[in-house]
């Protein structure tokens, strides 16, 4: 009977103990399972939180896009009635610009060039100045060599003259032309030599009037004023058979010439009476002079 008490006193104990460890490991797993469910439905509210707070940011974010593109659209829309306008003052400007640029590269241009002129210019100027300096030291050696040689000339020689004696003359000999270095026989003369009137194959009338005639002489004609015609001058001379002493008008452009008609003459046993003539004066044949010759 003992035995068998023991025995069932064993087997309570031992069921006690396995339902006691039985709910124990009934109550974990319900405490797991509950609070698996827990953890599971915070997140989940975590995460709809979450959301809702990121869609009220965008929200937020897009209203001010739309605010901000509104405010820009109102600017446009102010501003859109002076756009034609001011799109053509500016293609006005672009095109004064454009125009300005072309004459700024013109003026350019043209700037080079003349550079580029006034450089050779101004080496053909300095190199004129280089001849020039050059010619003027020339001039300047000849000038004193020559002052040297007059001087020493001076030293060495006395020069004298004899000029020529005036006598006084009673004859009336022919007019004579000293121009365009050629001699004119102013009248023609009879055998007698008497004078016939005005020479018109050495002269040209240019005016005539009641008181006398207006003449020039021909400068193709007369006899040329040169060495080799001093024999037909002496022959010219003579064969007026007016005498021998000559009364001669004389023109500026003839002064290089005189002295070969002089010697000519002279040689020729004339003696003369000369008249310097300006270069537009008017010789005029009065018929009278004074009486000496030389």
């Amino acid at each position: 009977m003992r035995r068998e008490g023991l025995g069932d006193s064993l087997e309570l104990m031992l069921d006690t103990i396995c339902n006691t460890f039985g709910g124990i490991v009934l109550i974990t797993i319900l405490l797991a399972v509950l609070t698996r469910n827990s953890v599971t439905s915070r997140e989940k509210e975590l995460q709809e939180t979450l959301e809702r707070l990121t869609s009220v940011a965008q929200r937020d974010r897009l209203a001010a896009e739309v605010q901000a593109l509104e405010e820009n659209i109102e600017v446009w829309r102010r501003s859109e009635g002076d756009l034609p306008q001011q799109i053509a003052e500016l293609v006005r400007e672009k095109r004064e610009l454009e125009e300005r640029e072309r004459e700024i590269r013109a003026r350019i241009e043209d700037l080079a060039e003349q550079q580029r002129q006034f450089a050779v210019r101004e080496q053909d100027l300095r190199k004129n100045l280089d001849d020039l300096r050059r010619e003027i030291e020339r001039k300047q050696r000849d000038l004193e060599r020559k002052t040297e040689e007059l001087a020493s000339a001076e030293a060495r020689a006395t020069f004298s003259i004899v000029l020529p004696q005036e006598r006084e003359s009673t004859q009336d000999g022919p007019a004579l032309i000293l121009r365009y270095d050629r001699m004119y026989v102013w009248h023609e003369y009879d055998a007698s030599g008497a004078r016939l009137g005005l020479n018109v194959s050495e002269f040209f009338v240019l005016d005539e009037k009641f008181n006398g005639i207006h003449v020039t002489p021909r400068p193709e004609r007369g006899i040329p004023i040169v060495p080799e015609n001093a024999a037909a001058i002496v022959d010219r001379l003579r064969k007026c058979r007016a005498g021998m002493d000559v009364q001669i008008g004389l023109w500026p452009d003839t002064f290089d010439t005189w002295p070969i008609f002089r010697e000519a003459v002279v040689k020729g046993g004339f003696r003369y009476r000369v008249l310097l003539i300006g270069e537009e004066s008017v010789l005029v044949d009065r018929g009278g002079s004074d009486s000496f010759v030389q």
